[in-house]
C-alpha cells in the first residue's frame, strides 16, 4: 500500500510535466476547440510534442501500477471492497485508454512530416478531433471511479483526520466528473482546465494523506 502511493504520487507528477509541456498547453497555447491551431502548434514544436507524449504516458503507467498495487491491498469481500476494487479497476480502464491515445500525438506529427493521405493537414485535424472526443469522457468517468472507491474505502481507515480527507476528497472526485461532463458543452477550454486545477490539488492532498496513513499502519486491507 505504502508503494502504491508513492507510484501514484510519482506518477502524477511525471505525467503533469508531460501535460504541461505538450504544445497547445504552455507553449503556443490555444483553446481546446481550436483543432486546427492545436495541429499546427504540433507542427511547430515536432520534438516537444513526441516527449511530452512519453512523458505523459509514462507517468500514467506509474499511476496505474499504483491503483494496481491498492486494489490488490484491499481484501475486504463486503460492499467496501467491492467499491474500491470496482472503482480503482475502472479508474486503471480509463487511464490506460488515456495513456493509449497518446499515440495520436507521434502519429499527427508524423502524418505532417510524411503527408499522409490525399489532405495531411484534414487527416491530422480528424485525429487530435477523435483523441479529444475519448479525453472528454475518459476523464469523467476516471473521477467518478475513483471517488466510488475513495468512499468505500472510507472504512478502511480510522476516525479523524484521514477519514476526512477522504471523505471530502472523494465527494470532490465526483462533482468534477459531473462538471467535467457540463465542462465537455462549454465553448472555451477555461472552466475544464481550472476544475481540473483545484481537483488535482485536492488529489494530491488525498494521496500524500492516504501515503501517511499506510505509513503509520493505519490502514486496514478489510472492514472484518
Amino acid at each position: 500500500m505504502q508503494r502504491g502511493g508513492a507510484y501514484i504520487l510519482f506518477g502524477g507528477v511525471v505525467s503533469a510535466v508531460g501535460r504541461a509541456l505538450k504544445p497547445g498547453v504552455l507553449v503556443d497555447n490555444v483553446d481546446w476547440n481550436d483543432i486546427d491551431g492545436l495541429v499546427d502548434a504540433m507542427a511547430d514544436n515536432e520534438v516537444l510534442t513526441h516527449v511530452s507524449a512519453v512523458l505523459y504516458a509514462f507517468g500514467l503507467m506509474f499511476v496505474l501500477t499504483g491503483l494496481n498495487s491498492v486494489r490488490n491491498f484491499v481484501t475486504d469481500r463486503g460492499l467496501v471492497g467491492d467499491m474500491v476494487r470496482g472503482g480503482t479497476l475502472l479508474g486503471m480502464l480509463s487511464l490506460f485508454v488515456v495513456g493509449l491515445i497518446e499515440g495520436f500525438d507521434h502519429m499527427t506529427v508524423r502524418v505532417l512530416d510524411d503527408g499522409i493521405g490525399s489532405n495531411s493537414a484534414e487527416l491530422a485535424v480528424a485525429m487530435q478531433s477523435a483523441k479529444l472526443g475519448i479525453v472528454l469522457i475518459a476523464w469523467p468517468v476516471l473521477y467518478a471511479s475513483i471517488g466510488v472507491a475513495g468512499i468505500g474505502g472510507m472504512r478502511l481507515l480510522p476516525g479523524g483526520l484521514h477519514r476526512g480527507i477522504q471523505a471530502i476528497a472523494s465527494l470532490v472526485m465526483l462533482a468534477t466528473a459531473v462538471l467535467l461532463l457540463m465542462a465537455a458543452a462549454v465553448d472555451s477550454n477555461d472552466f475544464w482546465m481550472a476544475v481540473n486545477f483545484i481537483t488535482a490539488i485536492v488529489l494530491a492532498i488525498w494521496i500524500i494523506a492516504l501515503s501517511h496513513a499506510s505509513y503509520k499502519g493505519k490502514v486496514s486491507a478489510s472492514t472484518t
